[in-house]
């Protein structure tokens, strides 16, 4: 959200394409992801180790009481084990878009493709080189679920249009990492879908009472099953509420305390404040992910008052980047 916000500051609209390989983690070739593994210049032991954790195994099925030959398993990463999801990331480690404009986020088996209005490499031209590179590793890309979301720019006085891809669904929300996320920056389709499950999990809670669950135990559970949902990447999408979807949470929660689930009454912005100051102090390390988004500091010079932050203030011209996280938080904790 951050770099797409960013890219609408220069383009009237950014295109995101957000890929779905079909069973990932099911058919990735041993041997071009060892290959890779050895091309990372790996200690021979840690290559070796590898190599003996995927290989050697073997299925078979069974329908009634026979059973089918057993056949030896080639290809795919373990999914639930620890090593699994690094293993895929290296698989997909040298996926790189053609143009340095363009975007390629990957998490896991999520990979997206951002390409804004002004680029020199277009989002079908992007796409035909991530086809490429999926039948060069053995993988096959689903087009019937790989989507197409625009974000645009409110109101924009001039919008050219594009040609769409074939075969590939226009929609105006997607769904990514637990997110619904809406071309016009609106969160209301999440916050409908948050607050419909944590009202599941809140009839959940009516039936751990019924049964004796003592109250401090309920505010626990509360809070590790529903408040924890609202929290999920609060961040990211908080920073686009409305007054009325702020008052619709309140509400959620004050029903809750209401019913004897909750100890306290949670305030949404107050959640707020505190999951972007923490994230925002964390991303200052070095080793975060995020620290590469942060802007250069201000030069050295006599401050008579202290100061959030030294961080130089980005110029922003429209508000959907001024609201975003990163902007927020370096304009609010100044």
């Amino acid at each position: 959200m951050h770099h797409v916000t960013r890219l609408l500051e220069a383009n009237s609209y950014v295109r995101c394409l957000l890929v779905d390989f079909s069973k990932a983690f099911d058919v990735v070739s041993h041997e071009i992801l060892l290959n890779k593994l050895i091309a990372l210049q790996l200690p021979p032991f840690a290559v070796n180790w590898i190599t003996a954790f995927l290989m050697n195994r073997s299925q078979t099925c069974k329908v009634g009481d026979e059973l089918s030959p057993i056949s030896q398993i080639t290809r795919g990463i373990i999914q639930g084990s620890g090593l699994g999801p690094t293993l895929y990331i290296t698989m997909e480690s040298d996926l790189q878009p053609k143009s340095n404009i363009n975007l390629l986020f990957k998490y896991a088996d999520d990979t997206n493709l951002i390409v804004p209005e002004n680029t020199d490499v277009v989002l079908l031209e992007e796409f035909e080189h991530i086809k490429q590179w999926a039948s060069d590793n053995r993988m096959t890309i689903n087009e019937s679920k790989t989507k197409e979301i625009v974000f645009r720019r409110p109101s924009p006085k001039i919008l050219h249009m594009f040609p769409s891809i074939n075969g590939i669904e226009l929609t105006d929300h997607v769904k990514l990492l637990g997110v619904i996320m809406q071309d016009n920056f609106s969160v209301e389709l999440h916050i409908k879908y948050i607050l419909s499950l944590c009202s599941q999990r809140i009839f959940l809670l009516k039936r751990l009472r019924a049964q004796g669950l003592a109250h401090h135990h309920l505010n626990l559970v509360y809070q590790a099953i529903v408040v924890s949902r609202i929290l999920y990447a609060l961040p990211a999408w908080g920073s686009f509420l409305t007054k009325d979807q702020i008052g619709r949470i309140n509400a959620f929660f004050k029903r809750s305390h209401i019913f004897g689930l909750a100890t306290n009454i949670e305030d949404v912005v107050s959640l707020l404040d505190k999951a972007s100051k923490d994230l925002f102090y964390k991303m200052q390390i070095p080793q975060h992910c995020l620290h590469d988004i942060l802007p250069a500091k201000a030069p050295h010079r006599h401050i008579l008052r202290d100061r959030g932050h030294n961080f130089v203030l980005p110029q922003c011209i429209y508000n959907v980047f001024r609201y975003s996280f990163l902007n927020r938080c370096l304009f609010e904790y100044f």
